[in-house]
């Protein structure tokens, strides 16, 4: 929740979109407030904070049920709607 992992990726000007999925908005925030250094994308970004980045996609949900709803357990879509994920970069410990 601190936007780390989000700064890393967005360093890449190949990028154009990063979705970043966070259960806890106040975390974000209060991250953003006590550790600005760690989602800091104004060397590479015309945004000072990294979730303000035009091609961060933030979303406040559980990432675990976002991924069960869309996906099936062998990695295929549910249905047709958003485009595919090149790459998908966990943060996040191990629920099972």
């Amino acid at each position: 929740g601190e936007g780390a992992t989000l700064r890393e990726v967005l360093k890449h000007k190949t990028v154009d979109t990063a979705v970043m999925i966070e259960i806890d908005e106040v975390m974000v925030n209060v991250s953003h407030e006590y550790i600005p250094s760690w989602s800091d994308c104004s060397p590479f970004s015309s945004a000072a904070w990294c979730v303000e980045d035009p091609r961060a996609d933030v979303r406040y949900e559980d990432a675990l049920a976002w991924f069960m709803d869309r996906f099936t357990e062998d990695g295929s879509k549910k249905d047709a709607g958003d485009d595919p994920f090149d790459v998908i970069v966990m943060d996040a410990l191990d629920p099972q």
